[in-house]
């Protein structure tokens, strides 16, 4: 996620005076630590699914963060096997 997307997502859904940061973190975020446990796969897949665009996410440095709702791309997948 760019900054400007950030900015565009801020104002498309009104949270210009929401709290996005609590404790140095990005609320209704997650680590890719924490994504990986949710998931039940190890950080280095949650690596792999980011850098082949199966998870979306944003990168900021070294780290990798996912909004907490998203979905693991198995069960993207998965739904779309069902649907053919």
């Amino acid at each position: 996620m760019t900054g400007k997307e950030l900015i565009l997502y801020i104002l498309q859904n009104n949270l210009e005076d929401t709290i996005v940061l609590q404790d140095g973190f990005f609320v209704g975020f997650m680590t890719e630590e924490e994504a990986a446990v949710k998931f039940g796969v190890g950080v280095a897949t949650i690596r792999a699914w980011y850098h082949c665009n199966m998870i979306k996410g944003t990168q900021i440095g070294d780290s990798l963060y996912f909004l907490k709702d998203v979905a693991a791309p198995r069960i993207a997948l998965q739904t779309k096997i069902e649907m053919r």
